[in-house]
């Protein structure tokens, strides 16, 4: 029977680059609005599913689901062609806005599709631009003229302003420090919680994850390590890898439930 409820259902995802294994048989069920936080060394296979969710890499499937209405995406995989309704926030804000253009004009090309005038799309991103704590002035700044975490919110001001089912984040808090990396936390589930969006997000960051997610899959060498929902997670992780990052992640002070961050 085709799933109604999830809005991503995997079945057996793998990637493989000639030789190579990067992703070996990923299984998961997302319900919209939900968080998935992605945990793993460098080089697990966390980047390496984002890319395959997007397109951007091989991959083979068992059963691939996607949207409300449970569509089988299944046969697209070997077409590499990425997810529909899909936006992807990565590492670098600066690396992923272009220089030369203002933060409005970036965050109003993902309304490409919509008939807007030229008022309604200055409109909307002023009001995409508010959701994220910036004011009018950052319409016409350059990313050069804004500092990380003004740029990190830029984009996800534009990712937002799509009105997507599913937010890809890769490492996105990791070049900003330990203050703005709060507040831009705290912004992204209160959108998330607006919205509705369904979240997976990639992180090393093991208090991101316990303060946010409600699912939390472990990869180590493209393998499942663990999949499970937060707190039992916390409680009673699944396999030695597992208990090992929540140990280590316990002794550097890390797993202290986030607070409220205006």
């Amino acid at each position: 029977m085709r799933p109604t409820d999830p809005i991503l259902v995997l079945d057996g995802l793998s990637v493989q680059v000639g030789q190579a294994a990067l992703l070996h048989d990923v299984s998961l069920s997302l319900a919209k609005g939900e968080v998935l936080c992605i945990i793993g060394e460098s080089g697990a296979g966390k980047s390496t599913m984002l890319k395959a969710l997007q397109g951007l890499m091989p991959a083979t499937c068992r059963r691939f689901y996607f949207g409300p209405a449970g569509i089988d995406v299944t046969g697209r995989m070997p077409n590499r062609v990425g997810l529909p309704r899909t936006r992807w926030v990565m590492q670098d804000p600066l690396a992923a806005l272009n220089p030369r253009q203002s933060l409005g004009n970036s965050i109003a090309e993902s309304l490409h599709r919509h008939r807007l005038s030229v008022e309604e799309r200055k409109d909307a991103t002023l009001s995409a631009l508010a959701q994220v704590e910036l004011g009018p002035e950052f319409y016409d700044r350059l990313p050069a003229q804004v500092s990380l975490g003004q740029a990190q919110r830029a984009c996800l001001a534009r990712a937002m302003i799509a009105q997507p089912e599913l937010i890809l984040f890769d490492e996105p808090l990791s070049a900003l420090d330990a203050l703005v990396q709060k507040k831009i936390a705290y912004r992204m589930d209160l959108l998330r919680n607006e919205t509705q969006i369904t979240y997976i997000v990639v992180t090393h960051d093991i208090g991101f994850a316990e303060s946010y997610a409600d699912q939390i899959l472990v990869l180590k060498d493209g393998r499942v390590a663990a999949y499970q929902r937060r707190d039992p997670f916390f409680a009673a992780p699944q396999g030695r890898y597992a208990s090992e990052l929540i140990a280590a992640a316990d002794a550097l002070g890390a797993l202290q439930r986030a607070e409220a961050a205006e």
